[in-house]
């Protein structure tokens, strides 16, 4: 499918791959091997998740921890 880039630069991401994205309000845009990756961000905010996670137990050590392993992993596929 063809996306058009407007003059400023902006695209509309058509609805057949907005369903795959689900309800994210926020894109993580990457560029990977010479093509642009959005990945939905499902968290606003680092406070955002520490408030959410608080009640169970789960730190903030524990979280940026959680965070870098998946970073790691994410490195090492590309």
């Amino acid at each position: 499918m063809m996306i058009r880039i407007s003059p400023q630069w902006q695209l509309t991401i058509p609805k057949a791959y907005r369903q795959h994205l689900g309800t994210a309000g926020w894109l993580e845009a990457q560029v990977e091997q010479g093509a642009m990756v959005l990945r939905p961000v499902i968290a606003p905010s680092a406070a955002w998740v520490e408030d959410r996670f608080a009640p169970e137990g789960i730190t903030r050590e524990v979280l940026w921890e959680a965070m870098r392993l998946i970073e790691s992993r994410r490195q090492r596929s590309r």
